[in-house]
């Protein structure tokens, strides 16, 4: 597998780490704008980001299962998107594309295998409500 881009030239700065299902979720910075996320120190993604951050976990105590990450963009209207790492064990680690409303306060919660993220209406934007199928790994906005 041929190296990560981002990561090539750049030194990497720890952003934010979680212990979770698979192991330890690594978000590294890297040069400017640049974002390297790993588990148990295997590479999974990069991200072009003014900011990566962990924002929420379901269960929200010990070793999520899985991982709420805000993705700041630098928009001045839409600074903010969100994607759902699936850290479900035996299973390799999913992450969702980006979605969200432009609100910057999701609520997370589980119901039953689904995972339903809840947006408020803010003053452009409707109320969302994004469900994640975790058996199907597919996401369904409302």
């Amino acid at each position: 597998m041929a190296a990560p881009s981002l990561a090539r030239d750049w030194d990497m700065e720890p952003a934010a780490n979680m212990q979770t299902a698979q192991g330890l979720l690594q978000i590294a910075e890297v040069g400017l704008g640049g974002y390297r996320m790993s588990i148990a120190g295997n590479f999974i993604v990069e991200f072009e980001a003014y900011g990566v951050d962990i924002t929420g976990a379901i269960p929200s105590d010990d070793f999520p299962q899985y991982v709420l990450l805000e993705i700041d963009k630098g928009g001045g209207s839409c600074p903010y998107l969100f994607r759902l790492l699936d850290l479900t064990p035996g299973r390799k680690p999913f992450l969702t594309g980006e979605f969200g409303n432009c609100s910057a306060w999701p609520a997370l919660k589980i119901e039953g295998k689904n995972i339903s993220v809840v947006f408020s209406s803010s003053h452009d934007s409707n109320a969302e409500f994004v469900l994640y199928d975790s058996g199907r790994r597919r996401m369904r906005t409302q």
